[in-house]
């Protein structure tokens, strides 16, 4: 249930028609105080509120009707430039950036002001009320909402304020820098929240052999549609696998697609219990399936955003080598805080210290294949890419251990062998240097 919750939360900060329906919600309850505030005073107002309430039919109706009329047109021009900037941006960066935008709360609050303000004055029109033209003094009956017409021209300035703020925070999103440090600074956040433990505490090695072989022959729990995982929920997992005294494999990780009838995980310890059916579907709702990948606990996909950025900056048709080495700087620091972080364990245990589940880590291998891996062959093509690569490569190999000083010798030596394929001899000269001179200055790992 948590997964789902999660699931669909997601869904709903990456829609544009939550917080717009909100604020218009919102601009509704308003409007209807506002009249009902004006219905109770009447036209009794205190002697300094008189301008207040200095207002007849007509003008509130001429007042209303404009500012209507210019939000739905405003909101309108912005829907257009929120589409084009987005459009613009995902065929330069990539598509997969459509989700950044989307999730983009600026915008969405800008749409739903324009919106709101727009709902709120055609409300409050609806009350303006004018006494009949041949009706007598004693007949007639007028009502114009004084407080509700503040409100509006309050709601119109408010509106003014965000048009200004979003006309200057659309360039700003599509700046790449800030693009790729948004990115970036995301991933980082991401790894430091999941690693070391992102499903309990973890454990020896001794546990994780002991479990593997308790799991051999454990009982599949097969998903029933198909998607992308997008949500394991650890917590649900662990207090599920304590209650019914279960071992759970975890076979999937958040951003791998997987087929209906598929295992998501194998499980011992089941046949002991009369409701095994039931057990299953509550195993299954701690995986979420959706129709695409999310980041919200995919480092994957946000390290794939960034190579996608790097290798369409390194294409022949953009020959944009420094925002290359933009996202290769953001990559380094993930690399970075993730390799040093070498005691990951996959064991996971409950609250008594009892090993409960095995669960695949998504660590330093796979971000590697997720983002240097992948900006290798096109940065050994490209002196001023290059020379980052293997300056940050370097860098690197100074603050990890000798694990990861292995994969990175890896890296580079086919990093050398594209290059001398696809450079001339003085430009392989020049990067060798480089790298040797990077090694040698390189400070100690603490």
């Amino acid at each position: 249930m948590k997964s789902y919750i999660l699931n669909t939360l997601d869904d709903i900060r990456s829609s544009y028609w939550f917080i717009p329906l909100v604020m218009a919600i919102i601009a509704a309850a308003l409007s209807y105080v506002g009249i009902r505030v004006d219905s109770a005073i009447g036209d009794t107002a205190p002697e300094w509120l008189g301008w207040l309430f200095d207002n007849q039919p007509e003008g509130a109706r001429a007042v209303l009707s404009t500012i209507a009329g210019s939000m739905v047109t405003v909101g309108g021009v912005v829907f257009s430039i929120t589409l084009v900037s987005v459009s613009n941006a995902a065929f330069q960066f990539g598509p997969r950036l459509l989700t950044t935008f989307m999730r983009d709360r600026s915008n969405q609050v800008t749409l739903g002001t324009f919106t709101a303000t727009f709902l709120y004055c055609l409300l409050v029109l609806r009350a303006v009320q004018s006494a009949p033209a041949n009706a007598s003094d004693e007949m007639a009956s007028e009502f114009v909402p004084h407080v509700a017409l503040l409100g509006a021209i309050g709601l119109a300035i408010c509106s003014i304020g965000v048009l200004i703020y979003f006309i200057h925070h659309v360039p700003q999103s599509i700046h790449v820098s800030r693009l790729v440090a948004g990115i970036g600074g995301e991933l980082c956040s991401q790894l430091d929240e999941r690693f070391p433990t992102p499903l309990g505490e973890g454990s020896k090695t001794s546990d994780r052999e002991a479990l593997e072989e308790k799991l051999s022959d454990g009982r599949a729990i097969r998903v029933r549609k198909s998607g992308y995982i997008r949500i394991i929920d650890g917590d649900s997992l662990i207090a599920l696998a304590t209650k019914y005294d279960l071992m759970i494999e975890l076979l999937c990780l958040p951003g791998g697609f997987i087929t209906s009838g598929d295992a998501a995980m194998r499980v011992v310890g089941l046949e002991a219990h009369e409701d095994c059916d039931a057990i299953e579907d509550e195993l299954r709702a701690v995986v979420a399936l959706g129709a695409m990948r999310t980041p919200i606990q995919d480092a994957g996909f946000l390290a794939e955003e960034l190579s996608e950025i790097a290798l369409r900056a390194l294409s022949p048709g953009v020959n944009d080598p420094h925002t290359a080495i933009t996202a290769m700087h953001w990559m380094g620091a993930a690399l970075t805080l993730l390799g040093e972080r070498e005691d990951l364990s996959s064991v996971r245990r409950d609250e008594n210290d009892e090993p409960r589940v095995l669960a695949p880590v998504d660590g330093f291998d796979n971000l590697m294949r997720a983002s240097l891996w992948r900006v290798l062959p096109f940065a050994a093509r490209n002196v001023t890419a290059g020379e980052q690569l293997v300056a940050m490569t370097e860098h690197l190999r100074a603050r990890l251990g000798e694990e990861r000083r292995k994969q990175l010798d890896d890296l580079m030596e086919c990093f050398f062998e594209i290059a001398r394929e696809n450079l001339t001899a003085e430009e392989v000269k020049y990067l060798t240097a480089k790298a040797k001179t990077c090694r040698e200055k390189a400070p100690e790992r603490v």
